[in-house]
């Protein structure tokens, strides 16, 4: 899925949280979980049981009470890669869902890499667990071999989806989803859900060349005339006139659903990249992904 020498740039990357989530595995990031780190925390009253060592005696011998120091585990980030398998991203050549999976790919590679937990998602009609929460670079084989069994099927309910993870993942984390966002009932909901929780979420909007310039599709037909048009999930067909006039309206609604797109992430403080299905994965890992601010470089 990954060739070694994209492994090798991928290598001093790691994936950027811009704050501190509660992880379940042990990590090399800062946690919320008050833990036997190196790093002080703060204080909390004695309780029967507690470990003595803990104890502050310095507090103990001022003010005759017992506290305990707490300090800051050292723990990982939980990422959540959410992978849209409609039949919608079985379009383009090659595949929206094709890259979806390389990219999927690249971003566990790093998170693995640097002792992160990954937890894999795919989202159609309903959520369903493709690799529960993992953690350590042995994991990454069988990252790969859960995310290429993935296949395209069911129709497009985005926000239904979303609204399921805190179902499975109890405490919020990183989230990443890879789409086309192609959801006649919207995104918007889906992504509240998520962000009033606290997850800190990313948006990867895959497109197909077809989708943004049909002129490319239709290099080899005669417009002019009526066609019939099949929606690829739910069969419905429509008789459509393709000509100027259409092919015109059709590119400014098109533009006009990204520019939205684009426009909420931002408002919504949400990370937000494109990606055409025929541009190769490796620039837009290591360059549009980076400046998304979801990966960063070591020093």
């Amino acid at each position: 899925m990954l060739t070694p020498q994209f492994l090798k740039q991928l290598d001093p990357f790691f994936i950027h949280a811009k704050h501190s989530f509660r992880g379940k595995f042990r990590g090399e990031r800062r946690s919320l979980n008050r833990g036997s780190g190196m790093e002080f925390a703060d204080y909390r009253a004695y309780e029967p049981g507690d470990d003595l060592r803990y104890v502050d005696w310095n507090i103990y011998a001022r003010l005759n009470r017992l506290f305990i120091k707490l300090h800051h585990s050292d723990a990982d980030i939980p990422l959540t890669l959410i992978l849209d398998n409609s039949r919608s991203m079985e379009f383009g050549t090659p595949t929206k869902i094709t890259c979806a999976k390389q990219i999927a790919a690249a971003l566990g590679y790093i998170a693995l890499a640097h002792a992160d937990s990954v937890a894999v998602y795919t989202c159609a009609e309903r959520l369903s667990v493709t690799l529960p929460p993992t953690s350590g670079k042995s994991q990454f084989s069988r990252l790969t071999k859960a995310i290429t069994a993935i296949a395209a099927d069911g129709r497009t309910r985005l926000t239904e989806c979303l609204k399921q993870l805190p179902m499975y993942q109890r405490s919020p984390g990183m989230a990443v989803i890879l789409s086309d966002f192609l959801d006649p009932d919207s995104y918007t909901e889906g992504f509240k859900s998520l962000t009033g929780r606290g997850f800190s979420l990313t948006a990867i909007h895959l497109m197909s060349p077809e989708e943004i310039d049909p002129h490319t599709h239709l290099a080899n037909a005669t417009t002019g005339s009526n066609w019939l048009v099949e929606d690829v999930e739910t069969g419905e067909t429509k008789a459509i006139a393709i000509n100027a006039e259409t092919l015109t309206q059709y590119q400014a609604q098109q533009q006009a659903f990204c520019d939205d797109l684009q426009r909420f992430c931002i408002d919504q403080g949400i990370g937000y990249a494109q990606l055409k299905s025929n541009t190769p994965v490796e620039p837009f890992v290591l360059q549009d992904l980076h400046r998304t601010g979801l990966i960063q470089r070591n020093q």
